[in-house]
């Protein structure tokens, strides 16, 4: 039977979904706690805080959680990273 905070919880549940899939495909994207802090501009206590979470909730630490079915290639990412943003130089010239 749904309680009157069943809808409240299924939003938390996805917003927090949401952010630790995000985080692991960041934490892998920019390789790691240095990658994020010093290319991606994140505050060393949100990393520290998002990675908290994260064990908290997946019970592993980022490097060593496995998403089924997913992996990033780094190689593919910083390739068209770097395309997009060329892109985007060339078309505010």
């Amino acid at each position: 039977m749904a309680g009157p905070l069943d809808p409240i919880a299924q939003m938390w549940a996805r917003k927090m979904t949401g952010d630790l899939i995000g985080f692991w495909v960041l934490w892998h994207a920019f390789g790691g706690f240095e990658g994020l802090e010093k290319n991606y501009g994140m505050h060393r206590s949100t990393i520290w805080r998002k990675v908290a979470k994260f064990r908290m909730v997946l019970h592993a630490h980022p490097d060593e959680y496995v998403l089924p079915g997913i992996t990033i290639d780094t190689e593919s990412f910083w390739a068209a990273a770097v395309e997009n943003a060329q892109r985007a130089k060339r078309s505010q010239v």
